[in-house]
């Protein structure tokens, strides 16, 4: 039997020029102190640009609920923050403080080290959010406070240490004196000494189960007992059936086990809603911290939503990197598990009068820093728990500086998901960084099922979903309405548009020069063909024709037809193929069709049918692990093509093509369903034969490219979570409609050259290219072929 392929006896070389320019419109989406005393403390010694989270590159989603859950942070506005004199009154000197430490370079400013403006520039404020302060008094007058939503438990006398701190944490924004961290939010106040009768602990046992039955997010605690962690550690290891009230009891202050056991258990009770935040004692020789702040090395049920603060002096470059790092309070000690660090010289509120300010340094002044932190991060984040927010302030506080500065890693705390973050005993964590808390923590990923605790985890790089150019942009506008959930390692939800996850396939406007290999060379009986281009060899257009087939998906194929005669007019070619996917690693394209070919007139019409298997894919559309759209798909294709000669060496031809496809498999995904999937092609155009010289053949040609007409997509996504880490899920289907339908206007040429040469030229400009409105395109190709 006789065969033929492309790839003759004998040696060829040849090459190809291509040059292609695209201009247009079209959518595209990319494919991250406390005191030194015995009980209480005293005084602690532009434009609107905006740019997305860093370290993510989906876009936002449209949604303007959405908007108010995930963050965005403005640069032009943190930089006018940051410069404004409200914020910068905030600062202090460790010269004018005092605190002992002869500067060698740039002082850092509290408020900028720890990123607060950058927060405010996403537009946090701690609106809607409590902050609970135990403290020695408040001025409650006091321009800083005046006006504020506050609630009390207990009286209080009118004294500067918790002013100060009040100031510091949720002091009002409205261009006089200072801001707080969290300006916008409300304040429920405490005093361990009410009316300055010395230490109580059953006013600050009522005022924080009072707190918690206010939903307060955060409790600020900047007093303590300047005893050293190890001598509680001591005597409980000494008293092995002691309890850790008994403990407190008999080393703090005697007043009684039972009224420390309430006081535990009110702190307990409070971690249901929000952070319990500690200041470390002054005393910077106090190695291992001190007994209050470390209380959850004791009592481990505390540990779940507790921040122990320690205070240091900084100095920073010009990019804000720390080149410096005195500690100026006790060490975290065993509280380093738990503990952030900060920038504590600052200027407050005090009780002077109502516009009486006042500068000192401490960890009391570190403290309502992280408070007012966690406001912030509650408000941006509802639906994470008091947990949560603590495990972001940690796990993303600034430790870059630890090795520069020799300072000595005690272990590393793996928060899942890949996140992990190394403490020291000196620093704990680090410095609070808070644009970086709000911020994605270690990789993002695509969940799919109930729970952030139990669902399958895909990462950004398997859930991409690569649409061919047959989908147009259809895609993007099915999924651009229908919000995305997707989930950094601490399985804090942010929002993106689903269509963010679409990435388009490039759009050519090469045009596609004639190839060798074609049924119509074959003979009658059966023929064997290799050929890089399947439609070109099947229609017998291999311009731009085969771009309107859906063989136009198949690579590299090997092509089997069988070529007999029907009457003595007509002729029947059934074929068969097995073809590498152009578009999908690893994918396939097998199938078979026939064409009837019979004279009409002068000319000649055929009539084709094509049925193929696609593995993979779905026409060509590959979503990655979490958007699954099937194993492959059923096709099936019916074309008409025309033929009729006008003159000697002139012919006009046209060829269209409808068909359909079936997604198989899949379901295992975020894609429930797709269905009805339709396409068509065509093309029309005239052929003039020894245009310019023998042999040659000119082809000018109308055509449209293989198009995606009908279709469904079905989502069921994450859109939200909720505190107790259940995921909501949320099923919609939309219709695949592409913006535009491209048409291809073409001219190629072929000529024969001596020497078993040929040249071939092709050009084609691309109105709508990719089926995309308003986008264009034009391409220009020379190719040269020799035989020897």
């Amino acid at each position: 039997m006789p065969f033929q392929t492309l790839l003759k006896f004998t040696a060829a070389s040849s090459f190809a020029i291509a040059l292609a320019a695209c201009s247009g419109g079209g959518s595209s989406s990319s494919s991250g102190g406390s005191s030194g005393g015995s009980s209480a403390g005293g005084g602690g010694s532009g434009s609107s640009a905006s740019s997305s989270v860093p370290g993510y590159f989906f876009t936002p989603a449209p949604s303007a609920a959405w908007g108010a859950r995930s963050v965005t942070f403005n640069v032009a506005q943190a930089a006018a923050f940051a410069a404004s004199a409200e914020f910068r009154a905030s600062d202090a000197s460790c010269a004018t403080v005092g605190c002992g430490v002869t500067p060698t370079g740039t002082q850092s400013a509290a408020f900028l080290l720890h990123g607060v403006n950058w927060a405010h520039s996403a537009g946090l404020t701690g609106a809607g959010k409590t902050i609970a302060i135990i403290d020695d008094g408040f001025r409650l007058t006091h321009r800083e406070l005046s006006g504020k939503n506050i609630s009390q438990t207990g009286v209080f006398t009118s004294q500067g240490h918790g002013t100060f701190v009040a100031s510091l944490a949720a002091g009002k924004k409205d261009g006089i004196g200072i801001h707080g961290v969290a300006p916008g939010a409300s304040l429920h106040l405490s005093s361990f000494a009410p009316s300055g009768s010395g230490f109580d602990i059953a006013n600050i046992t009522a005022g924080t189960l009072a707190a918690a039955s206010l939903n307060a997010v955060a409790q600020n605690n900047s007093w303590g007992f300047e005893v050293s962690s190890l001598t509680l550690d001591t005597y409980l290891k000494n008293n092995p059936g002691a309890t850790t009230a008994q403990g407190l009891n008999a080393v703090l202050r005697s007043e009684g086990s039972d009224k420390w056991q309430s006081y535990i258990n009110a702190l307990d009770t409070f971690q249901n809603t929000g952070v319990v935040v500690w200041a470390l004692s002054n005393n910077d020789s106090l190695t291992s911290g001190d007994v209050m702040a470390a209380l959850p090395h004791f009592e481990s049920r505390l540990a779940e939503a507790w921040i122990a603060a320690a205070n240091g002096y900084f100095e920073v470059n010009g990019s804000g990197d720390i080149t410096r790092a005195v500690r100026l309070s006790a060490a975290c000690g065993l509280a380093a598990r738990f503990c952030l660090a900060g920038d504590g010289i600052t200027t407050g509120a005090w009780n002077g009068s109502d516009s009486a300010y006042g500068s000192s340094f401490g960890t009391s002044f570190v403290a309502p820093q992280v408070a007012g932190a966690v406001a912030l991060l509650a408000e941006a984040f509802p639906d994470m728990t008091p947990s949560e927010w603590a495990q972001r302030l940690l796990a993303s506080a600034d430790n870059s500086w630890f090795a520069t500065q020799g300072v000595p890693v005690a272990g590393i705390i793996d928060y899942g998901n890949g996140a992990s973050h190394a403490y020291s005993t000196e620093w704990g964590h680090g410095v609070m960084d808070i644009r970086a808390a709000l911020s994605p923590i270690g990789s993002v990923s695509v969940l799919n099922g109930a729970s952030v605790a139990s669902a399958e985890r895909h990462s950004l790089v398997d859930s991409v979903i690569v649409a061919p150019s047959s989908f147009g942009d259809s895609l993007n506008r099915a999924l651009a309405p229908q919000p995305l959930a997707v989930f950094d390692a601490l399985n804090r939800a942010y929002s993106v548009s689903s269509a963010s996850a679409v990435e388009n396939a490039p759009v050519t406007v090469l045009p596609r020069l004639p190839g060798q290999a074609s049924i119509d060379q074959g003979q009658d009986g059966l023929n064997l063909f290799h050929t890089g281009d399947l439609a070109g060899a099947v229609t017998g257009f291999s311009g731009a024709g085969g771009q309107a087939s859906v063989l136009s998906m198949a690579g590299e194929s090997l092509l089997v037809a069988s070529i007999a005669p029907v009457g003595s007019v007509g002729e029947l070619t059934a074929y068969g193929f097995a073809s590498e996917h152009g578009a999908v690693d690893n994918g396939a394209l097998a199938g078979t069709g026939m064409t009837l070919s019979l004279p009409l007139g002068s000319g000649q019409v055929r009539l084709g049918a094509t049925l193929a298997g696609e593995q993979g894919a779905v026409m060509g559309l590959d979503g990655g692990t979490a958007f699954d759209f099937g194993s492959g798909s059923a096709i099936g294709a019916v074309n008409l093509g025309l033929e009729q000669p006008l003159a000697p060496g002139v012919s006009l031809f046209g060829r269209f093509e409808y068909g359909a496809a079936a997604r198989q498999g899949g379901g295992e995904g975020l894609v429930s369903d797709l269905s009805g999937l339709t396409f068509t092609g065509m093309e029309i155009g005239a052929s003039f034969t020894d245009a310019l010289a023998a042999g040659d053949r000119l082809t000018l040609s109308v055509s449209q490219p293989l198009r995606i007409e009908t279709g469904t997509v079905e989502l069921t996504r994450p859109v939200a979570r909720l505190a107790d880490g259940s995921i909501v899920n949320q099923t919609s289907s939309a219709e695949l409609a592409s913006s535009g339908r491209q048409i291809d206007v073409g001219l190629s040429y072929q000529a024969s050259l001596p020497n078993q040469a040929s040249l071939s030229i092709g050009l084609k400009h691309a109105v709508s290219a990719g089926h995309v409105a308003g986008q264009s395109g034009s391409g220009l190709m020379f190719g040269y072929r020799q035989d020897f």
